[in-house]
């Protein structure tokens, strides 16, 4: 049996606990709930898997330094720049640190597909995974936009370029999130696969780019400082020129010509120059440190994610200086995109440059001529550590292109195999000893081939790892609501997974409740691992908040489940179902779940755009999806969409706004991920009888999945009103196990 405790979390600790790690903003008042509740359980024992590697947060790390394998993928390209299939291990010659390593693990992946995970988490352990990971498939596309080093212009061909991809690349199941250097979009740079998050996101991103200059009279940029630093004596010597003439004294401007020494007062003035130009690099370094320091963060906070990620690295390009410490920052980042399994793409924003300055810049005049050289020479020096970033990472630099194009489609379809390679380490206290571990490989016997792979890593005991500790133990101590596990997994970045826990959200409008949000949870029963005879308490912890970053709503519900008075019917997930009435505009949904007899911890998050119904014209409501079981008499509520191939699909939904007399046709297909059309259900006449409000006229239909092969689908609607000549669609994502 199951009992509920029904309470409101403590509003003001909560609400400052999650939505201040978020983005900065005023909390408001909760909605009213109306409570439906409709809750089905299951508990099955399954067989205990040795727990796998984990980080400090519970997650796996994709590479692991430790008696476990370590794990790297690669991709093998022809000349032409096609995918090579079908290679063995064998032709594979993996080396570490220049040493021979015996490949332990190989296989070939498809990047999407349901299994990716699993076939990961395989290769760390050096077998088949029996991994619970559910997974509807689809890519994993993260855009990292450099907005501190981005002009205007580039900020505009960025926006547009994204927002192409969205709109006509984006397939069902691919998850993408934008974030920024400056965090200025808030709470909408998270994971999603909902395109209005995405939209929303390119609305509000702008220009922050920090325009590094000094303040004097003869302007020095950014560049010219980098020129000086590296002792350009055609740069250097301009300036001393210029700042000699602003001091009223006289300076040869080709001293350096034939001669050894230089006056005191010419060394006064260059040490000025210099002492300029230092200025003006802190600056930049600076800024140039936090933006590394901000990609390096979400690399490693991407780890939970268990498939490979995509990550495009979008900037007009910076400078690293030699022996400075962003030299080290690069290795710290090829390290993170090891450990979390990214690929990295840099994209330079500003398209085909000469080096030459705008017209409207306010620049040094210089009429000999000797600056425009150390411009040019800039270009290539800012995109150096663009070029490096995607080198080392197992990507590619895209510079010198005036428009984006379909570039992110293009790397897409670049990176929709590899293959995994995974090895034990020879020689365990090695290494612990080394530092940063250089990865190489190739294929036997083939020159004519292109290996692209992340370049290396560091060890545990190494300087970064030391780091890491020192930060963990410098951190404040936490509150007492921060250590609470439900609000630690609230605030997470991404899911907590040890639990496996899903959330989805719909919408219905009526005219006597207006716009409602139903949000439903769901847990995966066989993960609770309890006998029969055995009772669990879950403790689940849920808020609403706007796009804003203002808390909606929140609720706390403790379960009691008892498996000895399941039904067979009752044997698959714990469906938990909160509604509450809201405004047309953009949320998302965060829940958190606990299990209180083992500690297991998950979460999950779901955005949802509520339209305003009266004002979007004809149009569908959204899909509610359920599943009928063989021996079951109605339909259960299926948030994470994984059907049974021996069920049958259940869906509802609503038709808003059809004109009168009311005459819509519907179409039902069933699609592959990708647009391919596998089934078409027979076509239906929308009846109205007994419906009073022809303005919201409801459906629901069911078919059967026997005929359809384990994998991920896609099941789209298709309404006609014949009477307005008008059509729309919608879609919703599902899995055949």
């Amino acid at each position: 049996m199951l009992t509920r405790n029904q309470s409101f979390v403590n509003r003001s600790k909560f609400a400052s606990f999650l939505l201040n790690s978020i983005v900065a903003g005023k909390v408001s008042c909760p909605a009213i709930f109306c409570l439906c509740l409709s809750l089905a359980f299951a508990v099955a024992v399954a067989q205990a898997q040795p727990p796998p590697a984990q980080t400090d947060d519970g997650e796996e790390e994709v590479v692991r330094v430790s008696t476990e394998l370590v794990q790297t993928d690669v991709m093998v390209f022809d000349r032409q720049g096609r995918f090579v299939e079908g290679l063995r291990p064998e032709q594979f010659e993996l080396r570490v640190d220049g040493k021979a390593q015996t490949i332990s693990f190989f296989d070939q992946i498809k990047a999407g597909q349901t299994d990716e995970g699993k076939k990961i988490a395989g290769a760390r352990r050096g077998a088949a995974a029996q991994s619970r990971e559910s997974s509807l498939g689809g890519r994993v596309v993260f855009f990292f936009v450099d907005d501190l080093h981005l002009q205007y212009d580039s900020v505009n061909r960025t926006r547009e370029a994204i927002l192409r991809f969205v709109n006509n690349d984006m397939q069902p199941g691919d998850q993408a999130a934008i974030f920024t250097a400056s965090g200025q979009l808030g709470v909408l740079q998270q994971l999603t696969s909902e395109k209005a998050v995405l939209r929303a996101a390119l609305k509000r991103l702008t220009t922050r780019e920090y325009g590094v200059r000094d303040a004097e009279r003869t302007t020095m940029t950014e560049a010219q400082a980098v020129a000086v630093e590296n002792n350009d004596r055609a740069t250097l010597d301009y300036f001393v020129q210029q700042l000699a003439k602003e001091m009223n004294q006289s300076v040869d401007r080709r001293r350096s010509i034939g001669r050894n020494r230089q006056t005191p007062a010419e060394n006064q003035i260059e040490g000025m120059v210099r002492a300029r130009a230092r200025s003006i690099l802190e600056q930049s370094r600076f800024i140039t440190r936090n933006m590394l320091q901000t990609l390096e963060n979400l690399l490693r906070s991407s780890n939970p994610i268990p498939t490979r990620k995509v990550f495009f690295l979008i900037s007009d390009g910076f400078f690293i200086t030699p022996n400075s410490d962003t030299q080290q920052q690069l290795k710290q980042i090829t390290d993170a995109a090891a450990r979390s399994g990214a690929v990295i793409y840099a994209l330079e924003a500003r398209g085909l440059t000469s080096g030459m300055p705008d017209a409207g810049e306010r620049l040094a005049f210089d009429i000999v001529g000797d600056i425009p050289p150390a411009d040019i020479k800039a270009v290539t020096g800012a995109q150096e550590p663009l070029r490096l970033i995607a080198q080392e990472t197992g990507g590619r630099a895209m510079l010198d292109a005036n428009k984006f194009g379909d570039v992110f489609k293009q790397v897409l379809n670049e990176t929709s195999s590899y293959y995994v390679l995974a090895w034990q380490p020879a020689d365990e206290s090695a290494q612990k000893n080394a530092d940063f571990r250089l990865i190489e490989a190739s294929i036997k016997g083939r020159d004519d081939l292109i290996v692209r792979m992340r370049r290396g890593f560091f060890n545990e005991s190494s300087d970064a790892a030391a780091a890491a500790a020192k930060n963990k133990r410098d951190k404040p101590k936490k509150s007492k609501e921060e250590k609470s596990p439900l609000m630690g997994a609230l605030q997470a970045l991404y899911p907590r997974r040890s639990l496996p826990v899903f959330v989805s959200a719909g919408f219905t409008d009526s005219a006597q409740t207006g716009l409602t949000l139903t949000a439903s949870v769901q847990i995966d029963g066989q993960a609770l691992e309890i006998a029969k005879a055995e009772k669990t308490d879950i403790d689940i912890l849920g808020i609403i908040i706007s796009d804003e970053g203002k808390e909606i709503a929140n609720f706390e519900q403790s379960l009691t489940v008892d498996p000895a008075r399941m039904t067979k019917a009752q044997q698959r997930s714990i469906v938990y179902t909160r509604q509450v009435p809201l405004k047309p505009g953009l949320y998302q949904i965060r829940v958190a779940a606990q299990e209180n007899k083992r500690k297991r911890l998950g979460s999950s998050s779901f955005w949802i755009e509520l339209p305003d119904v009266k004002q979007a014209g004809f149009s569908i409501g959204s899909l509610l999806v359920g599943e009928i079981a063989p021996d079951a008499a109605q339909a259960m509520i299926s948030v994470n969409r994984r059907m049974l191939p021996a069920s049958r699909f259940f869906f509802q939904t609503e038709i808003y706004n059809a004109a009168a007399p009311v005459d819509i046709g519907l179409e039902m297909q069933i699609l592959r991920a990708g647009g391919q059309v596998v089934k078409t259900l027979p076509s239906r006449k929308l009846m109205t009888t007994g419906v009073a409000d022809l303005t919201r006229i409801p459906y629901a239909d069911d078919f059967p999945l026997n005929d359809l092969a384990p994998g991920a689908y896609v099941l789209q609607i298709t309404a006609t009103d014949r009477a307005a000549k008008k059509t729309v669609a919608r879609q919703i994502d599902f899995v055949v196990e």
